[in-house]
């Protein structure tokens, strides 16, 4: 068993979206380095995945009310001027980018895990839809039950797009998740769970994030989301002795494309949201 499957689980199968559309290397391991290569199984057309992720794109950003009043003022008002006013997808392109790989990045974690992980879904809450949030990139909990009570595991992660790969962006996101580095939203997440779970919300508030860390179940996630050279840079440039660290590289031929299609559909499905 690879170190990288230690830390995230298997990369899914091709019964997943994300299995289908990307294959997996888990390079060897080194003092410095946990990479996990993902490349695509070919470079035709990936309408399925595309279709997928654009459905993720919606259920990240908007609230099931706010899609429930989509389908509502769907016949009843001006719908455009209505969607507008409720726009949740952002346009600017850096905002694009940078939230598809948030969520490409939160998507895979639990594809591997194989299970959905405690989160907030925060782009729904940015008033600002086309400037990024502030924090952590992604911050996903596991809680599960030990002969002696419940446990918990943490998985942060930090995600960047380029559309060409650079020593700097490795640079970037390996010293973001340095060993030191500790999640700067779990409080809110608590805060945020207790609104709809107040229950959950009192066992993930009796955990002390210090602790976790010690026990070494606070999983770093890097992601690099670029063009086919992306593993490449990652190998090159890559140096990191966080020991609870993996870094998962995505490198595909046409990743600026890739992000203008998800939204492209996302925005055609927004526009007919009686078929959401």
């Amino acid at each position: 068993m690879t170190k990288q499957i230690n830390l995230i689980g298997n990369h899914p199968n091709i019964d997943h979206p994300l299995g289908a559309w990307l294959k997996v290397n888990d390079i060897a391991v080194t003092a410095s380095k946990c990479h996990r290569e993902l490349t695509e199984r070919n470079d035709e057309g990936n309408e399925d995945f595309i279709l997928w992720m654009a459905n993720k794109l919606i259920s990240h950003h908007y609230s099931n009310f706010r899609l429930q009043q989509l389908k509502k003022k769907y016949t009843e008002l001006g719908f455009e001027k209505y969607a507008e006013q409720n726009r949740k997808l952002p346009i600017a392109d850096k905002v694009k980018k940078g939230n598809a790989t948030e969520i490409l990045l939160t998507e895979y974690i639990q594809s591997t895990l194989n299970r959905d992980l405690i989160k907030v879904f925060k782009l729904k809450y940015n008033p600002n839809v086309d400037q990024a949030i502030k924090g952590d990139d992604t911050l996903m909990v596991d809680l599960f039950e030990q002969v002696n009570g419940n446990d918990l595991k943490i998985y942060l992660g930090e995600s960047k797009f380029r559309k060409i790969p650079s020593k700097k962006v490795v640079d970037d996101v390996s010293n973001s998740l340095e060993k030191e580095k500790m999640p700067l939203s779990y409080s809110f997440l608590v805060e945020e769970i207790a609104k709809s779970d107040v229950e959950l919300a009192l066992k993930l508030d009796d955990f002390i994030v210090q602790d976790i860390k010690d026990k070494g179940q606070l999983i770093y996630t890097g992601l690099l989301l670029s063009n086919e050279d992306t593993s490449r840079f990652v190998e090159k440039n890559l140096n990191n002795d966080n020991p609870e660290l993996i870094f998962i590289s995505i490198g595909i031929k046409n990743p600026e494309s890739f992000i203008n299609l998800v939204f492209e559909k996302a925005n055609q499905l927004i526009a007919n949201p009686a078929a959401l």
